[in-house]
């Protein structure tokens, strides 16, 4: 039997919403993905995950805005900039004292996740589990009190409010053929009208695809086989809890994750 165990308004400081080269922003749906299988792992119960649905309350990026432009944080990095490297191009610096500056954006967030376990008895110990633990690499700093319900709609009506991340891509399925990536940057160029249902749209990272053959590698954590990968960007769209809740939705809600091919991982919804 399936549980589901709800990690209620996580507050995570510094997560990061660098998704990809060309995309800043968007809820951090697959890192949540792998931190509920790294809870598991924690309980031994990994192969006990089967699913999770990602609940938003807020998302406060780290930076300044000019003019309409954002402009993330910068951080420096822990190595010192140099006068030439061998190519005399990279990081030249007059200064040979100067630190490097590390390009990265990150936002302040609180989230709920809502994470399907299978045979699942008690929550002792989850909030040590999870409290000081990472999600998108942000620290999380407090949560409220974890609880186990027997179906999802108990989950998200103990829940309350919040946006339930919903997977968006039939939005670029509709006509079956056509440019992917045009179809992806008009939905999100979408202005929406009344009752169309497509507000609230955004992109995130959905998962992985291998570039380079799965071999072993120096410096790899724990000895596994290692890849080089490019990101697979979604659509997800944001529902209030509320709606999901009066649409009779709430399973449609949980995200699981699959092999599609040896080398392409990603998660999806129903």
């Amino acid at each position: 039997m399936t549980s589901y165990l709800v990690l209620p308004h996580m507050r995570i400081q510094g997560a990061n919403m660098y998704n990809a080269a060309f995309l800043i922003g968007g809820p951090p749906v697959l890192a949540a993905w792998f931190m509920a299988h790294a809870l598991g792992r924690k309980m031994d119960m990994a192969d006990d995950v089967l699913s999770m649905a990602f609940v938003l309350h807020s998302y406060t990026p780290l930076g300044d805005s000019f003019y309409g432009v954002f402009n993330p944080q910068l951080r420096r990095g822990a190595a010192y900039t140099f006068g030439s490297s061998r190519n005399g191009t990279d990081y030249s610096s007059k200064n040979k004292q100067a630190l490097s500056l590390q390009p990265v954006a990150r936002a302040h967030m609180e989230a709920s996740l809502v994470v399907g376990i299978r045979d699942l008895g008690a929550t002792e110990g989850i909030n040590s589990l999870v409290v000081g633990g990472r999600l998108a690499g942000g620290t999380i700093t407090s949560m409220a009190k974890p609880c186990l319900y027997r179906t999802v709609h108990e989950a998200l009506e103990y829940i309350r409010t919040g946006y339930v991340v919903k997977d968006r891509r039939d939005l670029l399925e509709r006509d079956g053929a056509g440019n992917r990536a045009e179809q992806f940057v008009a939905a999100l160029g979408h202005k929406p009208a009344e009752n169309d249902g497509l507000g609230w749209l955004s992109a995130t990272c959905l998962g992985y695809a291998a570039t380079t053959p799965f071999e072993k590698r120096s410096g790899v954590r724990e000895g596994y086989d290692h890849a080089f990968a490019e990101p697979l960007v979604g659509l997800v769209q944001y529902v209030p809890i509320r709606r999901c809740l009066d649409e009779d939705a709430t399973a449609q809600s949980l995200w699981r994750s699959e092999w599609t091919t040896p080398d392409v991982f990603r998660i999806y919804q129903d």
